[in-house]
């Protein structure tokens, strides 16, 4: 089969990203677009258009629209999915040296900047669900903790990285967060990739948008957590502790120079989707009905993980036995895809389409699950190898850079990692470039294996 072939390909439903159902929600004026003559909207950087750092043009006058509507002094449209807006976030904020603060769910795409322009992680752990791993939402009380054990004066803290809400849909009250930073003079990015649509739901009881407290530096997935087409993310700046001229030399560093016209379109359309009155209660139905689909679910004694975002519905699959990984199996051979298998837990994405007809073939599937699946007693979460805060033994961008041999993972104990450790999705690194892997991580990333294909018989480089 091709992969223009199985693009066609039809499920019973899906339950994944982008958010907008394979086309189901998608923005009419997109819809319309799409359906004009293929190829028809694929154009260069015409004058008229411009592009995300033009001074004028369609594009400029999209993002200034869009940046007056929610009292930021910019926003800027992306391409390259939130990985690049936020890899030009980082940039933006620190030099090669200089560190930032970041939790340990910290997303690849910040490492990966880190090892690029050795930049120092220092990284801080976070608390734990003892029924899934899960990690919980950051608490001012447990930032504060984080702070005491760092030594500002050792070495330049350009910045401080925060993840609200996670993959999995865990936000916290983020503003005293950005508070406490900005007492320490700090720069905060959020990632918000997974909450862009909190921005346009005030009144319905969810969690605060970063944009709304104050954050420095936000990026917004827009085909994870709004309706746009894959790749299209923006980048939202505010206050005076970023340079404005570092952050647009850093997007102009990163973004391609033949930038796609149809993502483009979908970075304004899913946006101007959301300020639209009619569409807004349209969709805030949607996250209503994700509500009530959750509590009918639970009153089926299907067991279900609580978290902050609705449109995330989180299966316990060990409280049965199973681990999530084997029930994606099973769902996806049986047309039911989901978005995110782990140990414990297999994450549904509801997306933005009607989703009415999910109960019952969701309930019909977890009966069969039940009877065609092998139980396990042995599963349980694995403890945190992880210390309050650490760096890397050696810094990221020298062990990137440094020459490495390849060997089995299995006889890396107490080796220096010259790789990424991180299996996608969620895409949050179990270890990075230039740290030790010693026995607790050693042991910690071999039983995870037991569930995680990617984690099998793996080869790793070490310096």
């Amino acid at each position: 089969m091709s992969i223009s072939s199985f693009l066609t390909k039809k499920f019973l439903k899906s339950l994944f990203f982008p958010a907008h159902n394979r086309g189901a929600a998608l923005p009419e004026k997109l819809v319309k677009l799409l359906k004009n003559q293929p190829g028809y909207w694929d154009l260069p950087e015409l004058p008229e258009i411009g592009s995300p750092l033009s001074q004028r043009g369609l594009i400029a006058k999209s993002q200034k629209k869009f940046s007056e509507k929610f009292k930021t002094k910019g926003c800027f449209f992306g391409v390259n999915g939130a990985s690049g807006l936020i890899q030009s976030a980082v940039i933006a904020m620190a030099n090669p040296g200089e560190a930032l603060i970041m939790p340990r769910n910290v997303h690849i795409s910040v490492i990966k900047t880190c090892a690029l322009q050795n930049i120092l992680p220092i990284f801080f752990n976070l608390e734990s669900s003892s029924e899934t791993g899960h990690y919980q939402p950051l608490t001012k009380n447990w930032l504060e903790s984080v702070f005491k054990k760092i030594n500002f004066n050792e070495k330049k803290i350009a910045g401080v990285i925060l993840v609200n809400p996670s993959y999995q849909g865990y936000a916290g009250d983020i503003e005293p967060l950005i508070n406490l930073c900005h007492q320490k003079k700090l720069p905060v990015l959020v990632d918000e990739a997974h909450g862009s649509y909190f921005l346009f739901c005030k009144k319905l009881n969810l969690p605060k948008s970063a944009l709304l407290s104050n954050a420095d530096l936000v990026v917004h997935s827009l085909h994870k957590s709004l309706n746009g087409l894959t790749q299209t993310a923006a980048l939202w700046y505010k206050g005076n502790l970023v340079k404005e001229h570092n952050l647009i030399r850093s997007i102009n560093l990163l973004q391609t120079t033949s930038p796609s016209s149809l993502l483009l379109s979908s970075c304004e359309e899913s946006i101007k989707d959301w300020i639209n009155k009619k569409s807004l209660s349209k969709y805030q139905k949607r996250i209503l009905e994700a509500k009530s689909i959750y509590k009918r679910l639970i009153q089926k004694n299907i067991p279900l993980i609580k978290t902050q975002d609705p449109l995330k519905i989180v299966v316990n699959t060990s409280k049965v036995g199973i681990d999530g990984f084997t029930a994606d199996n099973f769902f996806y051979r049986n047309g039911l895809i989901a978005e995110l298998p782990e140990m414990m837990t297999l994450t549904f994405c509801l997306g933005f389409a009607n989703q009415k007809d999910f109960l019952n073939l969701f309930e019909k599937l977890w009966k069969e699950l039940l009877l065609n699946s092998k139980r396990r007693k042995n599963l349980k979460v694995l403890k945190s190898p992880f210390k309050l805060v650490q760096t890397p033994e050696i810094e990221i961008g020298i062990a990137w850079r440094s020459k490495t041999r390849i060997i089995p993972f299995s006889q890396s104990l107490n080796k220096i990692s010259g790789d990424i450790v991180c299996p996608y999705p969620p895409g949050v690194p179990l270890l990075v470039p230039g740290e030790k892997i010693d026995e607790d991580r050693f042991n910690w990333i071999k039983k995870q294996s037991l569930c995680n294909k990617d984690l099998v018989n793996f080869n790793i480089r070490v310096l």
